[in-house]
């Protein structure tokens, strides 16, 4: 009898430490899940987004005169997000002097003057406007409750590297000095910046520590241009899947961004050749339909590598900046709130 009931208790004991270890393995799972967006179908917004950017490639190839093609392409850059009626500026915005880099202030409702984002737009170094901007801007200064200094930083081909590296640094001292409220001392302070703006954003951290200067308390880049080079797999991998971004455009970017070829592989212009020993917690996001999905996955081993604590969160069928689709689009709404979640206590 004792036999059987110790053969019936060890039963039930494997029953419970498997039926334990299920649970463990699938809460793991399906917390991978959340953080990547695997399983998740997106939504029918999405595929407005993505007829949106189609719609925006076809401008900017409508005018074939090449004396105006910068000038139309900055214009049209400036559209990037209009996708809806719904995507506009919610905040407040006003304009100062970072230190001689025109910038504008953007906050909201909610955004505390002491707690500061630092963000650097889009655009391969030669395109894209802080004007174009504000919508992601002031729905990032809402989601995080932080006060947003976005930053007219020169473009190339007038300006070449290390010029927007240059007005970053300057405009990201004078914010810990200043808030929109008048001078006053940050309580915290943080670098974000998309595409471009992404590497720019780790290239600014590394320039930043390499001086001995203050650190931010986190950088946050979205989809981030981290090499100069486009030889990443995924160039290839979603060149169908991408509808705005490609390996002969991230190529041209870097011709007129870096013409010297030597330029391409300095960390301040390709952070991936960084050292990110004693750097600063880092959020990366970015889509599975992106070509510079490589970049993202690259720059977290890497900075990993070198014992940097990384979050790295990959959006299931997401396009290139998705986040500057909100209040629109909801992966956008989810994006721009774990950002807030993953400041909160940095």
């Amino acid at each position: 009898m004792s036999i059987l009931f110790g053969l019936i208790f060890g039963w039930i004991c494997a029953f419970i430490l498997v039926s334990t270890a299920i649970i463990v393995i699938f809460i793991f799972l399906k917390s991978e899940n959340e953080i990547n967006n695997i399983d998740e179908i997106s939504s029918k917004e999405n595929k407005i987004v993505i007829n949106h950017m189609n719609s925006t490639v076809e401008k900017f190839y409508s005018i074939e005169d090449e004396r105006l093609g910068m000038k139309h392409f900055r214009y049209v850059m400036d559209d990037y997000f209009a996708a809806d009626e719904s995507i506009k500026c919610c905040g407040k915005v006003t304009s100062t002097s970072a230190d001689g880099v025109y910038a504008l202030w953007v906050t909201t409702e909610n955004s505390d003057p002491n707690k500061r984002i630092l963000y650097l737009h889009g655009g391969g170094y030669v395109i894209g406007s802080i004007r174009g901007y504000l919508p992601l801007a002031s729905h990032l200064a809402k989601a995080t409750g932080a006060s947003v200094l976005l930053i007219d930083y020169r473009l190339s081909p007038e300006n070449i590297f290390p010029a927007a590296l240059e007005d970053s640094k300057i405009a990201y001292k004078w914010m810990l000095k200043n808030g929109p409220n008048g001078e006053k001392d940050y309580e915290k302070a943080f670098i974000s910046g998309d595409s471009a703006g992404g590497g720019l954003s780790i290239a600014t951290g590394l320039a930043i520590k390499d001086e001995n200067e203050v650190l931010p308390n986190a950088i946050i880049p979205i989809s981030p241009w981290v090499e100069m080079n486009p030889i990443s797999k995924s160039y290839e991998d979603n060149k169908d899947l991408d509808p705005f971004v490609s390996k002969d455009g991230i190529a041209w970017f870097a011709s007129v961004y870096t013409p010297n070829e030597n330029d391409r592989k300095n960390p301040y212009s390709s952070p991936l050749y960084g050292n990110f020993s004693d750097f600063p917690p880092m959020l990366i996001q970015v889509g599975t339909r992106e070509v510079l999905l490589d970049d993202s996955k690259k720059i977290a081993q890497k900075a990993k590598s070198d014992g940097c604590d990384v979050e790295l969160e990959i959006w299931n069928d997401m396009i290139h900046i998705f986040q500057g689709f909100a209040p629109f689009l909801p992966e956008a709404n989810r994006a721009l709130k774990k950002i807030g979640s993953f400041i909160s206590d940095k």
